[in-house]
């Protein structure tokens, strides 16, 4: 007879709300759910060219790039976003290592 498993802990943002599932004690889980007040708009290009990616949103303060061009410089836009709408854009360059990665968390700019 195996023994139950114990259930994973879970993590989903749905683009407006984060939604959490942890285990507790005796098999039951503990439900979160709750929109920030502020979320981050953020764009890349590579450097010298015209358009910015789609983007996404995060209600994270910084992310970590990879699958990029090795050795290539790109732009980041970031743009705080609330219920009254996307703030004015702050910009950071980075440059990818050899392989293509940034290798470290980007953190955005303090607004």
């Amino acid at each position: 007879m195996s023994e139950p498993q114990t259930p994973q802990p879970k993590i989903h943002w749905d683009g407006n709300t984060w939604h959490v599932n942890l285990p507790v004690d005796g098999g039951k889980m503990l439900e979160a759910s709750w929109k920030p007040g502020t979320t981050y708009v953020v764009r890349i290009r590579e450097k010298g060219t015209e358009h910015w990616s789609f983007g996404f949103e995060t209600p994270v303060t910084g992310c970590t790039f990879t699958d990029l061009k090795p050795d290539t410089a790109y732009e980041l836009q970031i743009r705080t976003k609330t219920a009254r709408g996307e703030g004015p854009p702050a910009f950071i360059s980075i440059r990818t290592n050899p392989v293509g990665d940034t290798t470290n968390v980007i953190p955005f700019p303090k607004r």
